[in-house]
């Protein structure tokens, strides 16, 4: 972590959010909750940090041929200027897009 930086807090920051991805939950709920609704839906997830989740995601065998995985990071982060409420930002590492849509859209 950079100097100043404190890791029993979400960071702070700017980026597209909307009431889906909301919330007044505290962080650790929201993390927790995170995390069951990738279990029911066969995403593994893994924590890089406390409010950064590293989440894979494998189609399952048709017989066709075999999909790429999907691999994302769902990040709860405190949104600015909003008095306690949290943001979910999802971020695309590898797989394709049209999955990781379909996927994100499931959390």
């Amino acid at each position: 972590l950079p100097s100043g930086e404190d890791s029993d807090k979400p960071r702070s920051l700017r980026f597209t959010f909307n009431s889906n991805t909301t919330s007044s939950k505290p962080p650790d709920e929201i993390i927790s909750e995170i995390i069951k609704a990738c279990a029911k839906n066969g995403i593994s997830s893994r924590a890089q940090s406390r409010y950064l989740l590293e989440c894979i995601w494998t189609a399952p065998a048709t017989g066709g041929p075999s999909k790429e995985a999907s691999k994302f990071e769902i990040e709860v982060c405190k949104l600015p200027r909003l008095n306690n409420l949290h943001g979910l930002r999802f971020k695309r590492v590898a797989g394709s897009s049209a999955d990781y849509k379909d996927i994100c859209e499931k959390i």
